[in-house]
């Protein structure tokens, strides 16, 4: 054990040391220049532009999804944490950054600030820690390696003149001695850092680093179109460093080489935590940025003649923490108007103004405020001038319920809650939270009435389902269908103050829904029916959620109706699940029922006989399966001719039109697509046939736990529904609470 310990400390140590070798090795400026010279693209980057590339980095995928294509960034899935803070859904909202990213990059500056905006708790904080987080990462990689510098100053171990640097006797090998950048740290007195994390190309003078450019782009070393940012293109040192490097070039009577042996460079890593190249500003009452004087720490006492009498103000603040990255203006709209005025003169020239100096920024500001705040902003008098300095980008709630659901599967984990969670519990609580977010949906004026009466008729669950799974309604009829369908990308696409996604029950109250559920006495699981409890109280509380206060129109914004709805719901699954458990039914016998009734009406419309698939002889056409199928799908003032004539026109019509919206069938179509609403209406007289025994059944399962004998075959069917209800995710307790709901809603009623 002890040597396996002591190998365990041994492969620490290195895998330490070999990443302090390739990560925090300090170089010279001219090791520098030869990583420049090698990469000078990844070299040459703004802020803007590296925030840019790591949502390249990670990659991008299109989705197909019912309500049309969209683009999701990978890096919004956490990959380098095991998934762990990914962001679910908001694609519009990630590839709105991207674009206001690609806009930057383009124009060589950062000159707007980009104000995320949305109700409370729609994902706005966690977009950008996201973005954050991947920098994190992307800034440890080669791709993605950053550098800044800081001064450094021997000690008179290595010149013993008391210059420092600055001429005199030097010791014996000094003169070979090219930078002071590799010094152990006896050999140095005085380090002194640059705050703003200065680029270390800013040490070159403004024409040879355009010169240098220039140059670089004629040998085909950097793209001709390559967008030089602004900052690195005519910017400077900060007030600080241009001080000492001013002072020092005087003393070294104009030798530039010799100044820049003081200098050492450093990888950087971005970091929030503390605050490198990555800083929030919460909604405080003062300036985001100060300064603090140098010379006055006694640790600095030791700074050469050259520079010593120099005031040296070192800046301070989130301003200059996330200087070359990334600053979140967290709540911007919470502050006080007047404390960030300064953005406008900042996202216009890309400085700020301080007491002692003046700070140039290569920053991407990002900020965050809710539509309340949005409104009352829109108001102030000063609103035009701060509008041409924002980039506004919506982020609505989630509306489609497996994004939804995603995020509480990431947040509540079983551990956590303590007890069983049980099926569909989750995916509940993530429909209601959409269908409280959805409103009334309206077909253009310029469309046809049909669609416009099936538009209007959806109801909250409908649309959920609609948006999430392309699922239409099964009382719709095909033509109805495909025109909803064709439909459904139009009408997810928000637009208006009054957009939908803008009120609704966020995830924060939904956690808490389920945490509480998860607390009541009366349950040993987090059922769906503790979470309709749950629900029922929450909207309740009208006053306390404004949501529960908008005007309902039908069904929408309807609270109760909405929960009604959600029971509904509820109750199809579990029917449909109890009745598999027992082995009565199961979707595929829905298909091969209705399978063999349209081959039997297919032939007896061409007058044919077919092969019985028991005995393998040709029979006639059966008028007793078409009769029992069509005494549940056909009403009675029709003809059963012209009913079989129209299904199998139907059928033909559905591959037409398949085959034009570029879908390939072969063999046979779904018929449960082709015709939803009879196979609903197969499945409601199937339980509606079997209620007794469904009863029956669900009585003798109570029977069984409660210890009472049962008959052999009684037992072996209590036996299969347990596996079967266990293998679906149900605890003992659980099924028997959910075959007591429905045994009392549906067939007892």
């Amino acid at each position: 054990m002890k040597d396996n310990r002591q190998d365990m400390i041994e492969q620490l140590g290195e895998k330490i040391q070999e990443r302090f070798t390739k990560e925090g090795k300090p170089i010279s400026f001219n090791k520098y220049l030869e990583i420049f010279l090698e990469h000078p693209e990844l070299q040459s980057r703004s802020a803007a532009h590296y925030i840019r590339d790591t949502f390249d980095y990670f990659g991008m995928e299109r989705i197909e999804t019912p309500v049309g294509e969209v683009k999701r960034f990978k890096m919004f899935d956490a990959p380098f944490c095991q998934g762990d803070g990914r962001v679910a859904g908001q694609e519009k909202a990630q590839e709105a950054i991207y674009g206001l990213l690609n806009n930057f990059v383009r124009t060589g500056r950062v000159d707007r600030l980009i104000l995320l905006h949305g109700p409370n708790g729609s994902a706005k904080t966690s977009i950008i820690r996201a973005i954050v987080r991947a920098m994190e990462h992307y800034s440890s990689t080669d791709e993605g390696a950053l550098y800044r510098f800081r001064w450094i100053f021997p000690s008179e171990k290595v010149d013993r003149s008391g210059a420092i640097g600055f001429g005199g006797e030097a010791t014996e090998g000094a003169e070979a001695l090219d930078t002071f950048a590799n010094l152990d740290g006896e050999q140095i007195d005085a380090v002194l850092e640059c705050e703003l994390k200065d680029h270390p190309l800013l040490l070159v003078p403004v024409e040879q680093r355009q010169e240098l450019f220039n140059r670089l782009m004629e040998e085909g070393r950097l793209p001709r179109d390559f967008p030089i940012p602004e900052y690195l293109w005519r910017g400077d040192l900060c007030a600080q460093c241009r001080k000492i490097y001013d002072a020092l070039l005087a003393s070294y009577n104009g030798n530039a080489a010799e100044v820049l042996r003081h200098i050492q460079v450093v990888r950087m890593n971005v970091s929030g935590r503390y605050r490198k190249s990555a800083a929030i500003v919460e909604p405080q009452m003062h300036v985001d940025a100060g300064e603090a004087q140098v010379t006055a720490s006694k640790s600095l006492a030791s700074l050469p003649r050259a520079i010593a009498h120099l005031n040296l103000y070192q800046p301070r603040g989130p301003l200059v923490d996330a200087n070359r990255g990334l600053l979140e203006y967290n709540d911007l709209l919470k502050r006080h108007i007047d404390t960030f005025k300064y953005l406008l003169v900042t996202c216009e020239s890309g400085q700020v103004a301080l007491e002692q100096s003046t700070l140039f920024l290569d920053t991407v500001f990002i900020g965050s405020t809710n539509e309340m705040l949005l409104d009352a902003f829109k108001e102030y008098a000063d609103f035009a001038s701060f509008k041409g300095r924002l980039e506004f980008v919506r982020v609505p709630y989630l509306r489609r319920i497996s994004q939804e659901k995603r995020i509480y599967q990431d947040q509540i984990k079983q551990k956590a809650l303590g007890v069983h969670l049980a099926p569909h519990t989750l995916e509940l609580a993530a429909t209601w939270a959409v269908m409280t977010r959805l409103n009334k949906p309206q077909a253009p004026q310029d469309a046809s009435s049909d669609l416009k009466d099936t538009v209007g008729s959806l109801n909250p669950l409908e649309k959920a389902l609609l948006y999430d799974g392309g699922e239409v309604p099964p009382r719709l009829s095909t033509v109805a269908a495909r025109d909803l369908a064709n439909f459904l990308p139009d009408m997810y696409r928000i637009s208006g103050s009054n957009y939908e996604g803008r009120i609704g029950a966020s995830a924060r109250e939904i956690r808490m829904i389920l945490m509480n559920a998860a607390q009541q006495e009366q349950r040993s699981c987090v059922s769906p029916l503790g979470l309709f409890d749950e629900i029922r109280d929450l909207i309740s509380q009208k006053s306390i959620f404004t949501f529960l206060q908008a005007k309902s129109e039908d069904d929408f914004m309807n609270q109760d109706r909405i929960l009604e709805l959600l029971d509904e719901h509820f109750l199809d699954m579990v029917e449909n699940e109890v009745a598999q458990a027992m082995g009565l039914v199961t979707e595929s016998s829905y298909q091969v029922l209705f399978d063999r009734y349209i081959q039997h009406v297919s032939h007896w419309l061409r007058d044919e006989k077919l092969t019985d698939p028991v005995s393998g002889q040709s029979v006639s056409p059966s008028n007793e399966i078409m009769a029992e199928v069509e005494g549940v799908i056909r009403t009675g003032d029709q003809n059963a001719e012209e009913f079989r004539k129209n299904l199998i026109s139907r059928i033909g019509a559905y591959a037409l039109d398949a085959e034009k919206q570029g879908e390939k069938i072969e063999g046979k179509p779904d018929y449960s697509k082709v015709f939803p609403t009879m196979f609903d209406k197969l499945r409601t007289n199937f339980m509606e046939k079997r209620k007794e025994l469904i009863n029956h059944n669900i009585e003798t399962y109570f029977a069984a736990h409660d210890g009472r004998k049962l008959q052999p075959k009684d037992e072996e069917m209590v036996q299969r529904m347990k596996t079967n209800m266990k293998e679906l995710g149900y605890c003992d307790s659980c099924a028997q609470e959910c075959m007591a709901y429905l045994q009392k809603r549906r067939i007892c009623d």
